[in-house]
């Protein structure tokens, strides 16, 4: 068989040069991208994934080339039976400047190694590498991670922390996740990784101190109705907390900065569903409570016992699908959405209850039927109110978007958020007045366990002068007497999640 191509060129010093050529210009190029990135004052995805991806990708084809190369030149000394031991003569000029050079580009190659080695590692632990890399796929959770209370805490200080093994983790399920990304084999929507997350106290108590007593604190709740005037309700709350620890430990946070430790079992992947609670007291002390769905045979399954921390009321501290509800009340509230234009709170609840199969067709149904309602009617001139409406139907389309994506198959319905009790049972989970022990005692349904009510107040004016006193909480909508086993959810529960697939194929 022939040493040669078809053209008469050698094969074995072609790869060869090659191989020097990708590594040299792979090697140049690199080290003049990773200079920029270190000079330039900011980042940016782009030259980042070069540099840190794609240029060693290349550096290492080059040296494989090298050494592919150097090994077929061996295997032709040897077929032709010539001397192949490798000789260094010291006294011989021309070995002595080859061992320079080589030296030279060995130090030159191992120092930009180290350099782009430590910031690569970097860029892969940056947020715009996490969220923008593949941002096809985990767009929903870059938009709300951004309007998150934790937008400058990068990824990587939640989903991974310190420490070698949950990095060397976290790459190999990056890995997984790469394939899946690349092989078009991902599932949406993207699920939620609370099963793998590592656990709160060895990242989210890095910042929060849970046994740091925060004493109360003051949250003033404003709804706006949807009637035509779109007057205001609002209600001010003292939060009970919390905090401490031992026999000074009280509030909300008593769960987990106390010495009790609280344990329980849910049934369902979302844990929305918890029959079986246990509380253990610093004395070993255990009290089961069970629930009136409870089933024993839960307790010889498979289901997890998981001891409560802070994920389990705060489980979406940072990727926040809000609720539409209450992202209109907060832009009214704001002055985004004129709350002079005539029923636009009903109007844009509304829309945005309707299904979308896409983006682009909600925006352009909402900026229709707005226009239609208020801009088309001849009744209703002026310049200034036409602004309004024009400012309202840009805040609507910001409000979709960053709650719903359709293409994503992702929207508010499918993430629950466990952090209070009006859309969804957070706290009711455990605290619902069902929850029983032998003993006869229940986990409390009573709110001002862990928050009094120091005002409410209904209209403009009255919501604008609204005294500080301790009262019980009435309803707006007249309502009559409630009973203590009343939850807000019985009438304000979130929607079933939306089956973006069913729906696709039903149309």
């Amino acid at each position: 068989m022939s040493e040669k191509s078809s053209g008469g060129i050698p094969i074995q010093p072609l790869i060869g040069v090659i191989g020097w050529i990708l590594t040299v210009s792979a090697a140049g190029v690199g080290a003049l991208l990773i200079a920029y990135d270190m000079l330039s004052g900011h980042s940016n995805l782009y030259t980042g994934v070069v540099t840190y991806m794609l240029i060693p990708v290349f550096l290492s084809a080059g040296i494989a080339m090298i050494f592919v190369g150097w090994l077929t030149k061996l295997r032709r000394r040897s077929r032709h039976q010539e001397d192949k031991s490798l000789v260094l003569d010291l006294n011989n000029p021309k070995h002595v400047n080859r061992l320079k050079a080589l030296g030279i580009f060995a130090a030159l190659f191992a120092c930009l190694s180290a350099i782009g080695g430590y910031r690569s590692y970097h860029f892969t632990e940056s947020t715009e590498f996490c969220g923008l890399t593949c941002h096809k796929v985990m767009e929903p959770e870059f938009v709300t991670y951004h309007s998150s209370p934790h937008a400058k805490v990068s990824c990587v200080e939640c989903h991974i922390g310190s420490g070698a093994d949950w990095y060397v983790k976290s790459k190999m399920s990056g890995l997984r996740q790469v394939y899946a990304y690349l092989t078009n084999s991902y599932e949406l929507p993207i699920d939620t990784p609370i099963h793998n997350l590592r656990p709160a106290r060895e990242t989210c108590e890095e910042c929060h101190w849970p046994e740091k007593f925060s004493g109360n604190l003051e949250k003033t709740i404003t709804h706006y109705t949807s009637e035509e005037d779109n007057h205001p309700y609002a209600v001010r709350l003292v939060l009970k907390v919390g905090g401490g620890s031992g026999e000074f430990a009280s509030g909300i946070h008593w769960h987990v900065s106390s010495g009790f430790k609280i344990e329980y079992i849910s049934t369902d992947r979302k844990r929305l569903e918890i029959p079986w609670v246990k509380m253990t007291a610093p004395d070993g002390k255990e009290t089961v409570f069970t629930s009136e769905e409870f089933d024993p045979e839960i307790l010889n399954s498979t289901h997890e016992i998981r001891t409560m921390d802070c994920i389990d009321c705060h489980n979406r501290p940072s990727h926040i699908f809000k609720d539409p509800l209450k992202l209109v009340n907060e832009s009214i509230g704001e002055g985004k959405i004129d709350v002079k234009i005539p029923e636009i709170k009903y109007n844009v609840m509304g829309l945005l209850e309707e299904f979308y199969a896409t983006t682009e067709e909600a925006h352009e149904k909402i900026e229709e039927t707005l226009t239609a309602t208020y801009l088309d009617d001849p009744e209703i001139e002026g310049a200034t109110f036409e602004e309004s409406v024009k400012n309202a139907i840009a805040e609507v389309k910001e409000i979709y978007s960053s709650t719903f994506f359709p293409e994503k198959h992702v929207d508010w319905t499918t993430h629950p958020d466990f952090n209070g009790h009006f859309r969804w049972d957070g706290c009711y989970r455990c605290h619902d007045g069902t929850h029983t022990a032998d003993s006869g005692e229940v986990i409390t349904h009573d709110c001002n366990n862990c928050h009094l009510i120091s005002g409410q107040a209904e209209g403009f004016e009255e919501v604008a002068n609204m005294e500080y006193e301790l009262q019980k909480f009435y309803h707006p909508m007249d309502m009559g007497e409630l009973e203590p086993e009343d939850k807000c959810t019985d009438c304000h529960e979130a929607p079933e999640p939306t089956d973006y697939v069913e729906v696709a194929k039903g149309e």
